[in-house]
């Protein structure tokens, strides 16, 4: 019989991952030292296509262009050209161009559900002094079915319902008078101006 077989070395894998490291701060000068090797190597390899663009001159290649949303975009040929007569008498018919154009002034009342307690109140306040040419209305019991035909004689334009649960602002609800539209949106986190600091 021959001399004994040598023994097969164990290979490990070429790739070394830093998060294999358990010693958190060894791990962490090492990633430190991973990224600024990386960095060096992306700075080198930046030098090195100037110098051949450079020495290129007029025969280098065009510059590669960055992938943006915009560019990598498929066409849509449903999408509305802003150009179009169509298009441009439709917003100047639409209900809501004398708004947009600033010919109307919007007068908005501001209520709250039935009694409010104080932090919904000096939220509303709040909010009074945000939006412009805004009052505001304490319920007391009042009906909205009521409200809302003396909002329109007194030639308001917009009304703004702040809901609340468990004594803290967590709903608003906008709604165009006389005829709509309405849009719900819900609240979360209301801090009032004392709390921001």
């Amino acid at each position: 019989a021959g001399p004994p077989a040598a023994p097969e070395r164990v290979l490990f894998p070429p790739t070394f991952s830093v998060s294999e490291i358990k010693n958190k701060q060894r791990r962490h000068f090492m990633f430190l030292r991973w990224k600024q090797q990386q960095r060096k190597e992306k700075l080198a390899a930046k030098k090195k296509r100037r110098k051949e663009r450079e020495a290129l001159g007029d025969k280098a290649p065009p510059k590669a262009i960055p992938k943006t949303i915009e560019n990598q975009r498929v066409y849509d040929e449903t999408t509305v050209d802003p150009n179009d007569e169509e298009v441009a008498f439709d917003e100047a018919t639409d209900e809501f161009a004398p708004y947009f154009n600033r010919q109307t002034v919007p007068k908005i009342l501001i209520t709250t559900s039935d009694r409010p307690r104080g932090r919904t109140v000096r939220f509303c306040e709040q909010l009074s002094t945000v939006i412009p040419n805004s009052h505001v209305y304490y319920r007391r019991g009042l009906a909205l079915k009521r409200i809302i035909p003396q909002c329109i004689a007194r030639d308001f334009t917009d009304l703004i319902v702040i809901n609340e649960d468990r004594n803290v602002p967590n709903g608003l609800v906008l709604s165009h008078l006389p005829d709509g539209p309405t849009a719900h949106f819900r609240m979360s986190s209301v801090r009032l101006r004392k709390e921001i600091k």
